[in-house]
């Protein structure tokens, strides 16, 4: 019996949907599952072929909430989240106003585009995704991390925030901020049109 990939793709915006739920609940490293489903859904080696690629849609517009890489600060990219400041904390959120979504882009140019600089590194979502599902427990544990998500892993890389929860000044490093941003991502292909009519 010939495998139905529309009832598998359904399957898995089903699991990207409640790994997003369950991210926005605080459960922030479901967005190790979050990646291993975009895996699933695009990425394409000499061992697996991926979901979009066996339903012949290697090309359908995908949301992109970044316009180009020139719209990218290079220590703080809004595009890809919000933050929000109090007198005790400083947080992260991914933003899922649909007024952040700006482009449509075809499957190669959504995957391929640069969505994060800091200094001479460059991140795709290819990277960060690849990142998560292969190297950070999605699929597999591996000690060597590409450069790209180890720089948005790393407290103090990526930057550092200050707040005062009393009279004494306090400074703390942004971590996991690559989990934002694969957050950012199930956003994105959660509000691409054109993957969701794949599934109906």
């Amino acid at each position: 019996m010939e495998p139905d990939f529309k009832a598998h793709l359904f399957r898995q915006l089903g699991f990207l949907w409640r790994s997003c739920q369950a991210y926005d609940e605080g459960h922030i490293d479901e967005a190790v599952r979050i990646a291993t489903v975009i895996r699933v859904l695009i990425h394409d080696t000499q061992a697996s072929t991926s979901l979009l690629k066996h339903l012949d849609a290697e090309n359908i517009l995908l949301s992109s909430t970044v316009v180009t890489h020139t719209d990218i600060k290079p220590v703080f990219m809004s595009a890809m989240g919000r933050t929000r400041i109090t007198s005790t904390e400083t947080t992260r959120k991914p933003n899922t106003d649909p007024t952040a979504l700006q482009i449509q882009l075809t499957v190669p140019e959504w995957w391929g585009q640069v969505v994060y600089i800091y200094g001479q590194v460059q991140a795709t979502r290819k990277s960060l995704v690849l990142g998560a599902a292969n190297k950070d427990g999605g699929a597999h544990v591996d000690t060597k991390l590409n450069k790209e998500y180890e720089a948005l892993m790393l407290g103090g890389v990526r930057g550092w925030f200050h707040y005062s929860p009393t009279s004494d000044d306090h400074f703390q490093p942004v971590m996991n901020e690559h989990f934002l941003y694969i957050r950012q991502m199930g956003f994105e292909l959660l509000n691409s049109p054109e993957l969701l009519a794949l599934s109906a």
